[in-house]
């Protein structure tokens, strides 16, 4: 290997970015996803499950310990503890046979895609588990080629060194 492309593999190396748990995007994802399990399963929480996430996140990024604390205890624990107490169940099958369950769970996986720079459009998620639950294969197909081929050609390019 010469020493120009040891120097642009170099340079490339660090402009690489590395997976942020810390990522407001990926956090807020991961936090719906985390409600939407819970959602789905019969807890009737005081808000939208996007709205707690957003307020979730929010109360992290600011870093207000009492705020967190807060939104979590009296919007999250308090109503499912209170679902539980009530009878309340937990199912897998009840759980996963849920589109919204999977529709959280890809978004999640989206946003950790999106840290590393693979950036897909919005809806794609929507357009796979659509696709899947009618039995849509072609346009199943299309999606996958079309949508998240292209989407990976191009983050191929931009990985390539100049």
């Amino acid at each position: 290997m010469c020493i120009l492309s040891q120097i642009q593999l170099i340079i490339k190396m660090k402009n690489v970015k590395k997976f942020d748990a810390g990522s407001p995007g990926f956090l807020y994802s991961a936090i719906v996803a985390f409600l939407t399990i819970f959602a789905v399963s019969g807890v009737s929480f005081p808000k939208e499950v996007s709205v707690l996430g957003l307020e979730i996140t929010t109360a992290l990024s600011t870093g207000g310990i009492y705020a967190i604390i807060s939104v979590v205890i009296t919007s999250v624990a308090f109503p499912i503890y209170n679902y539980f107490k009530g009878g309340g169940s937990f199912t897998w099958l009840g759980v996963f046979g849920k589109t919204s369950t999977w529709i959280a769970l890809g978004n999640a996986a989206v946003a950790a895609l999106t840290t590393v720079g693979f950036i897909l459009p919005d809806g794609t998620v929507e357009q796979i588990i659509g696709a899947v639950q009618a039995q849509n294969w072609m346009g199943l197909i299309s999606v996958l080629a079309l949508t998240i081929g292209n989407t990976f050609i191009r983050w191929i390019k931009e990985q390539k060194p100049a």
